[in-house]
């Protein structure tokens, strides 16, 4: 056991220094390798995961050693390759050739065939089954969200700026099957990442060949998956949202105009004296206010965009003043400049 001991110390402290600046000497190969001794720890939990005394004797031994934090329990040696790539994905002092290789590693896309068989890593296997987003995931407890959803959206679209020069429809492939088989609330965000991540003054070195084309790509997806965009438009913060219609005119208006169909969705419910829904799965006058509200408050021409659609649906429904007689009229008087 004290060999095995030792190995586990030694990918341990490969974890430590993965966050450092050390890694500005790593090419593709010394990537490649760290995963290979990785994926080697992966088989050794395969190994003793259904062994029971051999396996509560090792897990005490991880926990009663000293030395670099890492893999310090048995559970740790399952997914030590892909806490490896987040890391060094994180870490902008990685040479450009590592850097490179990493993206193809995570996301091999659509095109990828075969299965156990193939010669690929097991974060190749994981992306295929689309799953890699919620690996990534769960491995980052231990990083602010905002983090992980900027690294998962630059790697998303430097995955996306691959897959351009290939078959036409392999970025569409890859999308739908994230969104088929990822944890879906979860690629959602890291969509709604990507989108803004062209506001990023100093972006990450994963990111710096991908460009407004994949963003592009990503927002065609979006606008075009019915499903996908409702789920966007319902599951995002409506600030997050706010921002995004502000950055991209014709989610704007996608977005504006699931808030009009939804509003239609409510009735005046008299003795409540309020705008109930209609289904259960109707969005309700509160969320929409703040949807709107947060439309409102966005830089121009958002606020004029939106009061020009409520007040058009205003006068086409008989331009009511009084309030309970029309959506319109109340949800104007909710909005700031729409009384």
């Amino acid at each position: 056991m004290e060999p095995l001991l030792q190995q586990i110390d030694c990918f341990s402290g490969v974890l430590a220094v993965s966050c450092g600046a050390v890694v500005r000497s790593w090419d593709a190969t010394t990537v490649r390798r760290a995963l290979q001794w990785a994926r080697y720890l992966l088989h050794v939990y395969r190994r003793f995961a259904d062994r029971g005394r051999a396996r509560e004797a090792l897990e005490r031994r991880l926990r009663s050693r000293g030395g670099p934090p890492g893999l310090r329990s048995f559970a740790a040696l399952e997914f030590g390759d892909a806490r490896l790539a987040l890391r060094l994905l994180r870490n902008r002092a990685l040479a450009p050739a590592a850097a490179h290789a990493l993206p193809s590693l995570l996301f091999p896309g659509p095109a990828a065939d075969g299965e156990d068989d193939a010669p690929q890593s097991r974060l190749a296997l994981l992306a295929r089954r689309g799953s890699a987003l919620h690996l990534l995931l769960r491995l980052g407890g231990d990083a602010p969200r905002g983090a992980l959803l900027r690294t998962h959206a630059e790697l998303l679209c430097t995955r996306l700026h691959e897959l351009g020069g290939a078959d036409p429809t392999a970025r569409r492939k890859l999308l739908d099957a994230l969104w088929a088989r990822g944890p879906r609330e979860h690629v959602l965000s890291v969509a709604g990442e990507a989108l803004l991540r062209d506001a990023d003054p100093e972006p990450t070195r994963a990111a710096d060949s991908a460009g407004a084309d994949e963003t592009q790509e990503l927002l065609r997806w979006l606008l075009e998956s019915p499903e996908v965009l409702i789920a966007f438009c319902r599951q995002l913060p409506a600030t997050r949202l706010a921002s995004l219609a502000g950055r991209h005119p014709a989610l704007s208006r996608a977005y504006l105009g699931l808030l009009t169909t939804w509003a239609t969705q409510l009735h005046y419910d008299l003795p409540k004296g309020s705008w109930v829904p209609t289904q259960p799965e109707d969005m309700p006058w509160d969320e929409l206010c703040l949807r709107l509200q947060s439309m409102c408050q966005a830089p121009p021409p958002l606020q004029e965009d939106v009061l020009e659609t409520l007040r058009s649906s205003k006068a086409l429904d008989g331009d009511f003043e009084v309030p309970g007689m029309s959506i319109w009229t109340d949800l104007l008087r909710a909005l700031p400049g729409g009384a």
